[in-house]
């Protein structure tokens, strides 16, 4: 079958990174990483863990989605995402973001946790969507599905921030976002959607001129679809992972300060799922870019009430602007369930208009 080529837009790597990443080695290592931030990265020991998930049982929806032998080129929207946090054998936490999308744009970000940077990773040249060796590829970023019967991925970064090779495997069956796996996107549009929420994800980088060992979590998306992205204002996505492997998904949309089309999503340990929670969201606060003027939330407090759920997500530092419409960083959760204390990690993502 044949490649699928697509073009992205030449974007030169911000030289406030680079200056940031120059001042960043200077002073070298700060701060390493606490005995609870080790605790988050444990993989799962449940028995009933120890067979990963296949696709052998798959829905074809959960097919469409992590098969990387299929393709949606008849729709005009598409994207696949997946985000990790890491820990190197020093303690030190970092956070990764990657989203291929359909349109030609490769977005990513870093982020150095103790060290309180963050840089902006957009990718210029061509992208490579190829179902024969089943990779998603750019000049300098791949994610390569290692067999196409199992949730397993391989991703490998070189740039000059760093360069990482990354295996992931999914310790859970796709979460068919919303119930069946498709979304309303905004008023008028669809998407379908689904999400390997818990990754066991170990590798090896080179990140500040030394070689350092990995291991973490990830978390992965894959969204296609036919709507309009001017029909709503932003939206406000979030992944947490917690402690005990809960995951919870969010998504919602606003126009107009009105929310639209909300989605929240649980995936307990045991493999069960609920969809479409009611849920609340209140900001904890507010941080104003000095390169965009842009004004972020940064820090929000999740209430579920039907699963005595009471979380805050917090930014582990609040620059972490990918663009001017795109804010996405890494964060931590602090809070309760049952009344009963939980931590966990988490990405937040917000898109603002710029039209």
């Amino acid at each position: 079958m044949r490649a699928l080529k697509l073009f992205a837009p030449l974007i030169a790597i911000p030289v406030l990174a680079l200056i940031g990443l120059a001042i960043w080695l200077a002073f070298g290592d700060r701060v390493a990483g606490s005995a609870k931030d080790w605790q988050l990265f444990q993989d799962q020991k449940d028995p009933v863990w120890n067979n990963r998930p296949t696709l052998a049982d798959a829905t074809e929806g959960e097919k469409d989605a992590f098969d990387f032998t299929r393709n949606h080129m008849e729709f005009p929207q598409e994207w696949w995402y997946f985000n990790v946090h890491l820990m190197d054998e020093k303690d030190r936490r970092y956070g990764l973001m990657i989203a291929f999308l359909k349109t030609g744009q490769i977005l990513g970000s870093l982020t150095l946790v103790r060290h309180e940077k963050h840089f902006s990773m957009q990718q210029p040249g061509l992208v490579e969507l190829n179902p024969e060796t089943l990779t998603v590829a750019g000049p300098s970023t791949t994610l390569r599905q290692l067999d196409p019967g199992k949730y397993e991925y391989e991703f490998a970064l070189e740039h000059p921030l760093a360069e990482i090779k990354l295996k992931m495997k999914a310790n859970k069956k796709p979460l068919p976002v919303g119930g069946a796996g498709l979304i309303d996107m905004g008023p008028g549009g669809e998407s379908y959607y689904y999400s390997l929420t818990n990754l066991s994800v170990e590798g090896e980088g080179e990140i500040r001129g030394s070689k350092v060992k990995l291991q973490g979590k990830g978390w992965m998306d894959h969204q296609w679809g036919n709507w309009n992205d001017r029909d709503f204002d932003q939206w406000h996505w979030y992944s947490i992972q917690l402690a005990d492997q809960t995951e919870i998904m969010i998504f919602e949309f606003r126009r107009h300060s009105k929310m639209l089309n909300p989605v929240c999503d649980i995936y307990y340990p045991d493999g069960t799922t609920k969809h479409n929670l009611p849920f609340t969201i209140s900001s904890l606060g507010s941080w104003v870019s000095p390169r965009t003027t842009r004004s972020w939330s940064v820090g929000w407090r999740i209430r579920l009430p039907s699963e005595e759920l009471d979380l805050q997500v917090l930014p582990d530092q609040e620059d972490q602007e990918v663009t001017d419409a795109l804010w996405e960083g890494v964060c931590h959760v602090e809070g309760t369930r049952n009344m009963k204390p939980i931590a966990g990690l988490a990405f937040y993502e917000a898109r603002h208009r710029t039209w």
